[in-house]
């Protein structure tokens, strides 16, 4: 079998210390080709901007010229459509925050790509169960019997606690600084903890915004924004962290978090976290209708009680590596996603693709 899966314009593959679909897509290929399949991965990484997706979604038909395969895999929805646009059948993973809401016409607009990738795709993956529920029930709907869900997969090997130097302090943060992940939240409950400083890994896509990020914190002396850090650097923060504070509403299942679990990090998010972050076991949660004040206020208390007790962090920690190695590891979800390509190759009366029909 030969499938060849298709990034999103954006970053490289595999990318740096962020960009959650691109760690995807190359987990997953080399999740697919321990388990013998031959796997290609056509990208041509841009500067990590929302149009380089565009760009590269245009440039795509020229690119695929050369490829065959037998499936083709997209995980992005500007990249999906065009396949739509060229009558080329496609397998598609649905990665898009804007199942859990989206505001204005940017937002819904991508909304409106995602859904139509889905409805037109041979098989569509969802990452939980409510994705799935909702890929259903939207206009226009994806019919049931066509979609799977099958969750992200994080490197089990690559990530380890250091439990020496996990004094009570370190709150670490990974994500792109930009109002959509709700830093501000973070770094207001961060201050309310005084033995506590907060550190984002991400890129900076808001200068005014990372500024009040900042700001709300108390200073730099309590907020660090790192910006984009190699993954050795990446792995070294997840290691000597003390909780992984994720206050972003948009995500519902973050790789990040898998990572943090892995990591045997304490999980501290809303409730939009729930069916990966059992609460009380692998974290806290808190509630994702609640207004911001009592978000933060939540988050404080939270911080209190799990940094001034190492024995609750460290059974909680324990408990979700071993959530992760059960049901996330990418042998286990690429060994469900040859199933899923075997299935759609058995049911389709040729093979789904060919570089002739591009």
């Amino acid at each position: 079998m030969k499938v060849v899966l298709l990034g999103s314009g954006v970053l490289p593959i595999p990318p740096p210390g962020w960009g959650a679909v691109e760690r995807a897509i190359d987990g997953l290929a080399r999740g697919l080709r321990a388990l013998g399949v031959e796997v290609d991965i056509v990208q041509r990484a841009g500067k990590g901007r929302p149009i380089d997706e565009y760009r590269f979604a245009l440039a795509l038909p020229k690119m695929l010229r050369e490829e065959r395969w037998d499936i083709l895999h997209a995980s992005t929805p500007v990249v999906a459509n065009r396949l739509i646009l060229r009558h080329q059948p496609f397998v598609y993973t649905s990665h898009s925050r804007h199942w859990s809401g989206r505001h204005g016409l940017t937002q819904n607009w991508g909304f409106y790509l995602e859904k139509r990738a889905c409805s037109r795709s041979l098989r569509s993956i969802a990452l939980t169960p409510q994705v799935a529920d909702l890929m259903h029930r939207v206009y226009p709907p994806t019919p049931q019997e066509r979609i799977r869900t099958i969750p992200n997969g994080v490197d089990l090997a690559n990530f380890r606690a250091d439990w020496s130097v996990r004094y009570g302090t370190q709150v670490l943060g990974v994500g792109a600084v930009h109002p959509r992940k709700r830093w501000h939240l973070a770094a207001q409950a961060v201050r309310g903890v005084p033995q506590a400083s907060l550190t984002i890994v991400g890129p900076v896509q808001d200068a005014r915004y990372a500024e009040e990020v900042v700001s709300r914190g108390g200073g730099r002396e309590r907020v660090t924004l790192a910006g984009e850090v190699s993954q050795e650097e990446l792995l070294r923060r997840f290691a000597v962290s003390d909780v992984l504070l994720h206050p972003s509403g948009s995500e519902l299942l973050s790789i990040t978090v898998l990572e943090a679990m892995a990591s045997s990090l304490p999980v501290l998010g809303t409730t939009i976290l729930r069916e990966e972050v059992p609460q009380g076991v692998a974290g806290l949660l808190v509630e994702e209708r609640s207004t911001d004040a009592v978000k933060v206020e939540s988050f404080r208390q939270a911080l209190v009680e799990l940094l001034a007790d190492q024995g609750r962090r460290h059974t909680m920690g324990e408990a979700g590596r071993a959530r992760v190695e059960e049901r996330h590891s990418w042998t286990r979800v690429a060994e469900t996603t040859l199933a899923l390509y075997r299935e759609v190759l058995g049911q389709s009366s040729s093979p789904a693709g060919a570089a002739s029909s591009t």
